[in-house]
């Protein structure tokens, strides 16, 4: 393990190698973790068995505590994830609110921001995607597209829209 900064990976017991926190309380809670890379201030905070995951920015993958393979890079980019695995988030509050949902590829600032157990979702742009909470199985491509989708219930949706602010309209 390698740790530098404030309480940086100040709970990894025994059990927990090839971890790498850099950063203000990186990786905190981390007890028997392992290979996770966090870097920036909290980021994988309270992460304590979940393995794999690269959080890079501050709070990234904030509230993740067993959720595995995951990859978060930008300020609280899956910040509220806990459980969820096989998530890639990229840019400003990109997956911030995802809890449990798994399989997301979320690129851009505030893309899938308000997602949580969703799953196999694709949005690549500022704001693509991002008011749906539940709704599965989109594809959104370009800024503000599909940003009004909104499944409140678990729905696989299976739109795709690509273009810049297409399917804005679509609730």
């Amino acid at each position: 393990n390698t740790r530098f900064g404030l309480d940086a990976g100040s709970s990894i017991e025994s059990g927990g190698v090839q971890n790498t926190a850099v950063g203000s309380e990186a990786l905190k809670s981390a007890t028997t973790a392992d290979n996770n890379v966090a870097v920036g201030q909290q980021a994988l905070y309270t992460t304590t068995t979940g393995g794999n995951n690269v959080g890079l920015g501050r709070q990234a993958l904030y509230l993740n505590t067993t959720g595995a393979n995951n990859v978060a890079v930008g300020y609280e980019a899956l910040e509220a994830n806990t459980t969820a695995s096989n998530n890639t988030a990229m840019g400003y509050q990109a997956g911030k609110s995802v809890t449990t949902g798994t399989n997301n590829v979320l690129i851009g600032g505030l893309a899938g921001d308000a997602l949580t157990d969703a799953d196999a979702n694709v949005a690549i742009g500022k704001s693509a995607l991002s008011a749906d909470t539940l709704g599965s199985k989109s594809i959104a491509i370009g800024l503000g597209t599909l940003q009004s989708q909104n499944f409140t219930s678990a729905t696989d949706s299976h739109n795709t829209a690509v273009g810049h602010g297409v399917g804005a309209s679509v609730t």
